[in-house]
């Protein structure tokens, strides 16, 4: 079996598979959960996606993943990579990637991840990451009306009552859920006047919230990191 981890900016996520068949997947909060799951079973092979702390610090708090293959630009992946700084390119980002592929190959993909930052990432048919886009996230984008206004409230609603706010609370609703929407629709639009075939992909935390609104055929899968990550696992033992 494999174990594959991946330390998010609020949640660390673990999945354990059989070869490509995903067995089980957990959600924590504190590394000190995420050792306690680890040495509950034996591993073939470990990998490790980390957005949220470097490795060694992971490996000192678990020292059971001194060995794990840690996902890094010059780790080996079923992609080709046309990003100018492919350094500075989120970890996160190139397994959703990967994991993308290994769902839709010969597919031209955009996959969306709703997380702190919304991030849209691009992979073209033949099997290269071309890049991608990032903005705010739900959060993000009401805690900085909050943070640089003096008098919006902070809120975290996932909704909006309606698309004309008849008060400033449904107004900062509408605007952060109906103009993220409307980003959501704008950018899978402009994929697809070159892709007609384009699949699109939806994660992350918000992407429940935002399936529904969107008027393009989308794929959600929750698990794609760790798809991603898994792939990873199995192409560097082939």
């Amino acid at each position: 079996m494999n174990l594959v981890i991946d330390f998010g900016n609020t949640n660390i996520k673990c999945a354990v598979f059989d070869t490509d068949h995903l067995r089980d997947t957990q959600t924590f909060k504190e590394i000190s959960d995420v050792r306690a799951y680890i040495n509950d079973h034996i591993y073939y092979q470990i990998g490790v996606c980390s957005v949220s702390h470097d490795p060694a610090t992971i490996k000192a708090k678990i020292p059971e993943l001194e060995n794990a293959l840690f996902l890094n630009h010059k780790t080996k992946t079923p992609l080709q990579i046309n990003y100018n700084t492919p350094n500075t390119l989120g970890m996160d980002r190139l397994a959703a990637a990967v994991g993308g592929q290994a769902l839709f190959p010969d597919t031209p993909l955009m996959i969306i991840d709703i997380g702190t930052c919304i991030t849209y990432d691009y992979v073209s048919a033949t099997g290269t990451y071309e890049g991608g886009i990032i903005s705010p996230g739900i959060e993000l984008r009401y805690k900085s009306m909050n943070d640089y206004t003096k008098n919006l409230p902070l809120l975290h609603d996932l909704d909006s009552e309606s698309f004309i706010g008849k008060s400033t609370r449904s107004s900062m609703t509408s605007g952060v859920i109906n103009g993220i929407a409307a980003e959501i629709q704008s950018h899978i639009s402009q994929l697809l006047l070159n892709n007609a075939d384009l699949k699109v992909i939806m994660t992350g935390g918000g992407s429940k919230t935002f399936e529904s609104k969107i008027k393009s055929d989308i794929f959600v899968s929750l698990e794609i990191v760790l798809v991603g990550l898994n792939r990873v696992l199995e192409y560097n033992v082939e």
